[in-house]
């Protein structure tokens, strides 16, 4: 299976040369070809997640991981207006999910360009 298909979906399509990936897990895909001229970032979000009691061991919610994952990615948003936008619009588990957040901002392996 080629690395770039998540099941049967291609995650660069519509995605322009130089664009970001951003990845869910602790290590780099081993066939890195698929990717050649998109520059990667991986982050574990799953982990993360579990680590703050975020969701369940069966279903984490790693949205607020890879918010922070993001924003170090990008360089933008600055981490201070996600934690703005978790506390203002998370209804549970606020502290939970800006720690996550922080977590995976200082955490994010930025790859670069493949």
């Amino acid at each position: 299976m080629d690395n770039k298909l998540l099941g049967s979906i291609d995650v660069t399509r519509g995605l322009k040369p130089g664009g970001w990936i951003l990845i869910n897990s602790s290590e780099l895909p081993n066939k890195l070809e698929s990717y050649k001229g998109f520059n990667i970032a991986c982050v574990d979000a799953t982990g993360i997640a579990l680590k703050h009691r975020l969701g369940t061991k069966i279903q984490p919610i790693i949205n607020t991981a890879m918010m922070g994952a993001f924003s170090r990615t990008l360089e933008m948003p600055a981490m201070q207006f996600i934690e703005n936008a978790i506390m203002s619009e998370v209804p549970v588990k606020q502290e939970e999910n800006v720690r996550a957040a922080k977590d995976a901002y200082d955490n994010v392996r930025i790859h670069g360009m493949v």
